[in-house]
C-alpha cells in the first residue's frame, strides 16, 4: 500500500516526489515511469529552459499562476 503514486519521472514527477518526501518523510511512495530511466521522454527533449511566464500578459491567469508558483 502506498500513500502516494506519481505517474511520470520527468521534471514534474520527480519534483513532486521530492516535495512530498520532504513534507511526509514517513510516507510510502511509488513513482511510475514508462521509459528506461528518468527524464527520457518530454523532459529529455526540451531545450533545458523552464519557461516561467516571461512572455505572459501581466495580470493574465497564466501570469498569476507563475507568480503564485
Amino acid at each position: 500500500m502506498y500513500d502516494f503514486i506519481i505517474i511520470g519521472g520527468g521534471i514534474l514527477g520527480m519534483s513532486t516526489a521530492m516535495q512530498l518526501q520532504r513534507a511526509y518523510p514517513d510516507s510510502r511512495m511509488l513513482l511510475l515511469e514508462k521509459e528506461s530511466a528518468p527524464a527520457r521522454h518530454q523532459t529529455g527533449h526540451n531545450s533545458g529552459v523552464i519557461h516561467a511566464g516571461v512572455y505572459y500578459t501581466p495580470g493574465s491567469l497564466k501570469a498569476r499562476f507563475c507568480l503564485a508558483g
